[in-house]
């Protein structure tokens, strides 16, 4: 069998696919690479989580040289079928290959999953996975230090409930965010925090921008107190957004969002992909072995606050938050590690 093309893409029911092929400007290898990239079931949107892994991969395929494929399943086992001719496929003399999970909500159905193959040029990288595997490299990306930062900027001038409308209870990194708040309110001792989920199912809340709408409706009739809304529910952000716009509140940005085009966001929690993606090829690419697993924080400089041109006047009072967060989140993880 040969390496996965458009054509058994399309055989297996994939919604989107896609390859390229480009020159690399100043690294080569003597080797032909390639990257597959698997995405969450009917979840895309350019300005999400999906679409800023997707330009990450297609600006580092020039800087690498590889060709890639990616695809958005019906389902999460149409999603494991591409993985599995992936898997079952036959690698050309020379040729290397890196599956990519581009979201945890296949990590229980991959731990069941066979990982052989008689290709040992064939790896597998997980996105979002806060563990070490021994079948694939992982990274994670916490909002912790993030979320603590907003919580206490927004908390030093007004009291505030923080609204989280999460996809579903299992979405990847909803604890981090959830507990930076929860950190400043306490440090405050102002302020709620409220998690609302969309759906109880691993993969669904994620491309329902109506039910978030919908979710802040019954949020804001229901609170006595100012209401700031934290959207993380994939495409469904878009409708925490359309209500904050709509209703005059204050959302955060998450994953991609800028804080410059909404009048309505001051501060956008985001994740440099493209950085962290960087990280793991700049070895992988040239037969160096990455670490098996990486975590990255506020501090690693791959999850940022955003912040809009607006509040160039108060800076230093967001930096001083900024360096405080980030010794909050190492005291948080330090703290975790010793409970483990």
């Amino acid at each position: 069998m040969r390496r996965i093309s458009l054509a058994a893409i399309a055989a297996l029911s994939i919604l989107i696919a896609f390859s390229a092929c480009s020159k690399t400007d100043d690294l080569s290898t003597p080797e032909k690479v390639y990257v597959s990239i698997l995405f969450t079931p009917e979840g895309f949107c350019n300005i999400g989580y999906n679409g800023i892994t997707l330009k990450a991969i297609g600006a580092l395929s020039h800087k690498y040289g590889y060709e890639y494929s990616f695809c958005v399943p019906k389902t999460i086992q149409d999603g494991m079928d591409y993985y599995e001719a992936w898997r079952q496929s036959e690698l050309e003399e020379n040729e290397r290959c890196l599956f990519v999970f581009a979201s945890k909500v296949y990590e229980e159905h991959l731990a069941a999953a066979s990982h052989s193959s008689e290709d040992s040029c064939k790896d597998i990288l997980i996105f979002e996975v806060e563990k070490e595997l021994p079948y694939a490299y992982t990274f994670a990306m916490s909002y912790y230090g993030a979320a603590y930062m907003i919580g206490k900027y927004f908390l030093s001038s007004i009291c505030i409930d923080f609204n989280v409308i999460a996809a579903n209870p299992y979405i990847s990194g909803l604890n981090y965010v959830v507990d930076g708040f929860s950190a400043a309110t306490e440090e405050l001792s102002s302020g709620n925090v409220k998690v609302t989920y969309l759906d109880d199912a691993p993969d669904g809340g994620l491309n329902d921008a109506d039910l978030a709408f919908t979710a802040c409706k019954v949020l804001e009739h229901d609170s006595g107190n100012k209401n700031l809304y934290i959207p993380y529910a994939g495409v469904s952000n878009l409708g925490v957004y359309r209500f904050s716009q709509s209703n005059f509140r204050t959302a955060i940005g998450v994953d991609g969002t800028d804080p410059n085009l909404y009048s309505y966001i001051l501060l956008s929690m985001n994740k440099r992909m493209d950085l962290a993606l960087d990280d793991f090829l700049n070895l992988w690419i040239k037969g160096e072995e990455p670490p098996r697993h990486r975590l990255y924080t506020l501090s690693s400089g791959r999850v940022v606050v955003d912040r809009a041109n607006d509040l160039s006047v108060i800076s230093e009072l967001l930096d001083s938050i900024q360096d405080e967060a980030m010794i909050k989140e190492e005291e948080y993880f330090s703290k975790r590690a010793g409970n483990e």
